[in-house]
């Protein structure tokens, strides 16, 4: 059974080694391996997105806490900063669930859409968001916020020509 709800302090100590463990994927990709070895989120910046964004946690029952997401309000949408799974729980449906959460936290909350950044043609980011509803923004089609955004992606070393915006109404 796998149990989503809100992250509580408790869980705060967790997340940084499950971020770790999910980006062990990018070791399959050549140009990108060197992103499991990248930072990744602090506690600092969990608890402050749990006091003043949106937290969720997945508990896998006999496993303990498998994945986090993270995010934002904005003006215009809940914006997902982080979501990271275990890379012993990958490929079960763990990350629907985490993005199901938040998307019932815009609705409650009046945002109209979830917003996010990503790789492309990587299948657990691009394709798996589409497949949730999120469509790729072109550059022209982004706010001044998922501008800035990409931006300091850019400034941290990420390959723009493989990052995209995206955007689900809800």
């Amino acid at each position: 059974m796998i149990l989503v709800r809100p992250t509580t302090q408790n869980d705060v100590g967790l997340l940084p080694e499950i971020e770790r463990s999910s980006g062990e994927v990018f070791r399959l990709w050549p140009g990108l391996e060197w992103l499991a070895e990248d930072a990744v989120q602090s506690e600092e910046q969990h608890r402050a997105l749990l006091g003043n964004g949106i937290s969720f946690i997945a508990e896998v029952d006999g496993w303990g806490v498998a994945a986090s997401l993270n995010g934002e309000m904005t003006s215009d949408a809940l914006h997902i900063w982080q979501m990271a799974v275990h890379e012993q729980q990958q490929r079960r449906g763990i990350g629907r669930r985490l993005i199901a959460a938040a998307e019932q936290s815009a609705i409650t909350e009046g945002a109209p859409a979830l917003t996010l950044t990503t790789f492309r043609n990587l299948p657990w980011n691009e394709p798996l968001y589409r497949s949730l509803g999120f469509i790729p923004l072109q550059r022209n089609e982004l706010n001044s916020r998922l501008n800035s955004v990409l931006d300091a992606e850019e400034k941290a070393g990420l390959p723009m020509g493989l990052r995209c915006a995206m955007r689900k109404l809800v």
